[in-house]
Protein backbone atom coordinates (compact mmCIF):
# COMPACT_ATOMS: atom_id res chain seq x y z
CA UNK A 1 0.00 0.00 0.00
CA UNK A 2 2.90 2.16 0.78
CA UNK A 3 4.88 1.79 -1.98
CA UNK A 4 1.66 2.60 -4.37
CA UNK A 5 1.16 5.75 -2.56
CA UNK A 6 4.90 6.81 -3.36
CA UNK A 7 4.27 5.64 -6.81
CA UNK A 8 1.61 7.67 -7.22
CA UNK A 9 3.10 10.73 -5.89
CA UNK A 10 6.10 10.26 -8.12
CA UNK A 11 3.94 9.93 -10.97
CA UNK A 12 2.15 13.19 -10.81
CA UNK A 13 5.61 15.30 -9.84
CA UNK A 14 6.73 13.73 -13.11
CA UNK A 15 3.45 14.63 -14.81
CA UNK A 16 3.45 18.55 -12.83
CA UNK A 17 7.25 18.45 -14.05
CA UNK A 18 6.71 17.89 -17.70
CA UNK A 19 3.69 20.23 -17.61
CA UNK A 20 5.95 23.10 -16.49
CA UNK A 21 8.50 22.55 -18.84
CA UNK A 22 5.91 22.66 -21.81
CA UNK A 23 4.11 25.62 -20.62
CA UNK A 24 7.02 27.47 -20.11
CA UNK A 25 7.50 27.55 -16.56
CA UNK A 26 3.56 29.10 -16.06
CA UNK A 27 2.67 26.89 -13.33
CA UNK A 28 5.74 26.99 -11.01
CA UNK A 29 5.50 30.62 -11.46
CA UNK A 30 1.75 30.17 -10.52
CA UNK A 31 2.62 28.44 -7.30
CA UNK A 32 5.53 30.85 -6.49
CA UNK A 33 2.93 33.55 -6.70
CA UNK A 34 0.55 31.82 -4.52
CA UNK A 35 2.92 30.82 -1.56
CA UNK A 36 4.46 34.84 -1.82
CA UNK A 37 1.17 36.11 -1.36
CA UNK A 38 0.30 33.56 1.29
CA UNK A 39 3.45 34.18 3.14
CA UNK A 40 3.57 38.08 2.56
CA UNK A 41 1.51 38.54 6.02
CA UNK A 42 3.14 36.04 7.86
CA UNK A 43 6.81 37.92 7.19
CA UNK A 44 4.98 41.49 8.30
CA UNK A 45 3.66 40.21 11.29
CA UNK A 46 7.54 38.72 11.91
CA UNK A 47 8.56 42.16 11.51
CA UNK A 48 6.22 43.92 13.56
CA UNK A 49 6.86 42.05 16.44
CA UNK A 50 11.07 41.87 16.08
CA UNK A 51 10.19 46.03 15.88
CA UNK A 52 8.05 45.27 18.91
CA UNK A 53 10.22 43.60 20.97
CA UNK A 54 13.23 45.52 19.96
CA UNK A 55 16.01 46.58 22.56
CA UNK A 56 16.96 50.13 21.74
CA UNK A 57 20.28 51.16 22.90
CA UNK A 58 21.04 54.33 24.65
CA UNK A 59 23.09 56.42 25.90
CA UNK A 60 22.71 57.93 29.61
CA UNK A 61 24.86 60.17 30.83
CA UNK A 62 25.32 59.77 34.53
CA UNK A 63 26.26 62.44 37.24
CA UNK A 64 27.40 61.39 40.43
CA UNK A 65 26.82 64.94 41.82
CA UNK A 66 24.08 66.55 40.45
CA UNK A 67 25.34 70.26 39.84
CA UNK A 68 28.60 68.87 38.56
CA UNK A 69 30.03 66.95 35.55
CA UNK A 70 33.22 64.84 36.67
CA UNK A 71 36.02 64.97 35.11
CA UNK A 72 37.15 61.63 32.38
CA UNK A 73 40.70 60.80 32.59
CA UNK A 74 42.09 58.90 29.70
CA UNK A 75 43.03 54.72 29.57
CA UNK A 76 45.93 54.35 28.14
CA UNK A 77 46.63 50.85 28.49
CA UNK A 78 45.78 47.52 30.45
CA UNK A 79 47.22 44.40 32.44
CA UNK A 80 46.20 41.49 33.92
CA UNK A 81 45.61 43.69 37.36
CA UNK A 82 44.76 47.12 36.06
CA UNK A 83 44.74 50.38 33.99
CA UNK A 84 47.36 52.77 33.48
CA UNK A 85 45.69 56.07 33.25
CA UNK A 86 46.81 59.93 32.06
CA UNK A 87 47.40 62.54 34.43
CA UNK A 88 46.09 60.58 37.65
CA UNK A 89 46.98 63.37 40.06
CA UNK A 90 44.73 61.96 42.86
CA UNK A 91 43.66 59.15 44.67
CA UNK A 92 40.11 57.77 44.93
CA UNK A 93 38.06 55.05 43.26
CA UNK A 94 37.56 55.03 39.46
CA UNK A 95 34.19 54.35 37.38
CA UNK A 96 33.34 53.82 34.01
CA UNK A 97 31.43 56.25 31.75
CA UNK A 98 28.23 54.24 33.16
CA UNK A 99 29.32 55.32 36.52
CA UNK A 100 30.27 51.14 37.98
CA UNK A 101 33.09 51.02 39.47
CA UNK A 102 35.93 50.30 37.86
CA UNK A 103 38.86 50.15 40.92
CA UNK A 104 41.08 51.71 43.20
CA UNK A 105 43.86 54.40 42.57
CA UNK A 106 46.88 52.90 43.59
CA UNK A 107 50.09 55.28 41.83
CA UNK A 108 49.37 58.70 41.01
CA UNK A 109 51.36 60.79 38.27
CA UNK A 110 51.34 62.19 34.65
CA UNK A 111 50.82 58.20 34.01
CA UNK A 112 48.88 56.59 37.26
CA UNK A 113 47.78 53.19 37.83
CA UNK A 114 44.16 52.12 38.99
CA UNK A 115 43.89 48.34 40.38
CA UNK A 116 40.79 46.41 39.15
CA UNK A 117 38.24 45.46 42.16
CA UNK A 118 37.96 42.16 41.06
CA UNK A 119 42.07 41.97 41.57
CA UNK A 120 41.88 43.63 44.53
CA UNK A 121 40.51 43.07 48.12
CA UNK A 122 37.82 44.58 50.45
CA UNK A 123 34.84 44.65 52.64
CA UNK A 124 31.69 45.05 50.79
CA UNK A 125 27.60 45.33 51.97
CA UNK A 126 25.61 42.10 50.85
CA UNK A 127 21.80 43.42 50.67
CA UNK A 128 19.03 40.65 50.28
CA UNK A 129 15.22 41.20 50.82
CA UNK A 130 15.20 41.92 54.43
CA UNK A 131 18.84 41.82 55.17
CA UNK A 132 21.66 43.75 55.09
CA UNK A 133 25.25 42.40 56.22
CA UNK A 134 28.79 42.80 55.95
CA UNK A 135 31.33 40.79 54.00
CA UNK A 136 34.99 40.72 52.47
CA UNK A 137 35.77 40.04 49.14
CA UNK A 138 39.10 38.58 47.83
CA UNK A 139 39.69 36.62 45.34
CA UNK A 140 36.39 36.13 43.50
CA UNK A 141 34.91 34.92 46.26
CA UNK A 142 32.69 36.99 49.48
CA UNK A 143 33.69 35.56 53.24
CA UNK A 144 30.76 36.32 55.78
CA UNK A 145 31.63 36.39 59.47
CA UNK A 146 28.45 36.14 60.93
CA UNK A 147 27.87 32.60 61.67
CA UNK A 148 24.02 33.27 62.00
CA UNK A 149 24.26 33.85 58.22
CA UNK A 150 23.12 30.75 56.22
CA UNK A 151 24.70 31.12 52.87
CA UNK A 152 23.09 28.55 51.08
CA UNK A 153 19.88 30.19 51.46
CA UNK A 154 21.36 33.84 51.26
CA UNK A 155 20.32 35.51 47.79
CA UNK A 156 21.73 39.31 47.73
CA UNK A 157 23.13 41.61 45.31
CA UNK A 158 27.20 42.81 46.71
CA UNK A 159 28.35 46.07 46.93
CA UNK A 160 31.35 48.41 47.60
CA UNK A 161 31.26 48.35 51.55
CA UNK A 162 28.93 51.56 52.61
CA UNK A 163 31.31 52.39 55.40
CA UNK A 164 34.34 53.30 52.09
CA UNK A 165 34.64 56.37 51.01
CA UNK A 166 31.34 56.30 48.19
CA UNK A 167 30.42 53.37 48.92
CA UNK A 168 26.46 54.75 50.09
CA UNK A 169 26.38 56.32 47.17
CA UNK A 170 27.66 53.65 44.92
CA UNK A 171 24.68 51.57 46.59
CA UNK A 172 22.23 54.19 46.38
CA UNK A 173 23.10 54.73 42.93
CA UNK A 174 22.65 50.87 42.56
CA UNK A 175 25.90 49.97 40.92
CA UNK A 176 26.26 46.85 42.43
CA UNK A 177 29.59 44.29 41.87
CA UNK A 178 27.53 41.27 41.14
CA UNK A 179 25.26 39.00 43.42
CA UNK A 180 25.54 36.76 46.26
CA UNK A 181 23.62 33.34 45.65
CA UNK A 182 23.76 29.73 47.03
CA UNK A 183 27.29 30.21 48.43
CA UNK A 184 28.09 31.68 45.04
CA UNK A 185 29.57 34.87 44.41
CA UNK A 186 28.17 35.72 40.52
CA UNK A 187 30.87 38.23 39.47
CA UNK A 188 30.03 41.66 37.27
CA UNK A 189 32.78 42.91 35.83
CA UNK A 190 32.17 46.19 34.14
CA UNK A 191 33.37 47.25 30.54
CA UNK A 192 35.81 49.89 30.52
CA UNK A 193 36.26 52.03 27.42
CA UNK A 194 38.74 54.82 26.55
CA UNK A 195 37.64 57.20 29.62
CA UNK A 196 37.14 56.62 33.35
CA UNK A 197 35.79 58.97 36.26
CA UNK A 198 38.01 59.67 39.54
CA UNK A 199 36.22 60.36 42.45
CA UNK A 200 38.71 61.79 44.64
CA UNK A 201 39.49 59.95 48.24
CA UNK A 202 38.42 61.56 51.27
CA UNK A 203 38.46 60.40 55.23
CA UNK A 204 39.70 56.63 56.07
CA UNK A 205 40.38 54.55 53.32
CA UNK A 206 39.81 50.74 55.09
CA UNK A 207 39.85 48.51 51.93
CA UNK A 208 42.10 46.13 54.15
CA UNK A 209 40.28 45.85 56.68
CA UNK A 210 38.46 42.60 58.11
Amino acid sequence: MRINYISLMFIILLTFFFLDVFTNNSISQTIHTFFSVVASPLFNAKVLIEKYFEKNITIQNIKIFANEKPDELLVLSEDLKGYYVRNLNKTGIVLNEKGQLVGFVEKTGNVGYVSKWWESEFPVTLEATNLTITGYYKGYRITIPDPNISLEKLQAKVYMSEYLPYGKLLKNYGMHLGYYENGIFKINIPKVSERVILLESYGNDNRNEQ
